[in-house]
């Protein structure tokens, strides 16, 4: 099979990098017409320091914009994760891919992030990040497993719903305990 490429690339960081290039040049802006005004030594270190920061945002924006997935004949290499990035077709068992998008006002970033998980015929599981991206991303992955692998099974499992009413009942009986021992708490302080 020919070599595919998969771009794994978070709409949230790409904001986020977009952002940030959009302030280092609005600074590079500042850094020359400062220059050009007052030709000194502040004027200089501003440029310097543009130069750096323009150096630091191609090289940041080319590593976000870089992450995916080579698809090659026996193997499939991540390219934003460092260890254990390389997975070889032969050797999967199961796939499994997870992702959380119920509402909570309570999780992190980092809960929501999409997870790839392997096991392997070795009985070895490696779980990969993905990071935050969109479910069509993940599902193009898969497809393109089931058509290289001879995996058993490849599921992809969503948590659209929370258990928010399962929380309220617990808090409910929570705070009715909490309640119960307050009073008895009362009962026993006596006052002399």
């Amino acid at each position: 099979m020919k070599d595919k490429t998969i771009r794994i690339i978070s709409p949230v960081v790409t904001a986020i990098i977009a952002i940030l290039d959009a302030a280092v040049l609005g600074y590079g802006i500042f850094a020359v017409v400062k220059l050009i005004q007052q030709f000194g030594t502040m004027s200089i270190i501003f440029a310097v320091i543009e130069v750096f920061a323009l150096v630091v945002a191609i090289l940041v924006s080319k590593e976000v914009l870089s992450n995916g997935v080579i698809f090659r004949d026996d193997e499939a290499e991540f390219t934003g994760v460092d260890d254990n990035n390389v997975i070889l077709y032969d050797g999967v068992k199961e796939i499994e891919a997870y992702k959380d998008t119920a509402a909570s006002l309570t999780k992190n970033f980092d809960m929501r992030h999409a997870l790839i998980m392997f096991t392997m015929k070795d009985k070895k599981v490696n779980t990969i990040d993905l990071g935050i991206v969109a479910n069509s991303t993940i599902n193009k992955i898969l497809d393109e497993f089931k058509a290289r692998t001879n995996a058993e099974s490849i599921n992809f499992n969503q948590v659209k719903k929370t258990e928010l009413f399962g929380k309220k009942n617990d808090t409910a009986e929570n705070e009715e305990s909490n309640s119960a021992e307050e009073t008895n708490d009362k009962d026993m302080n006596i006052d002399f």
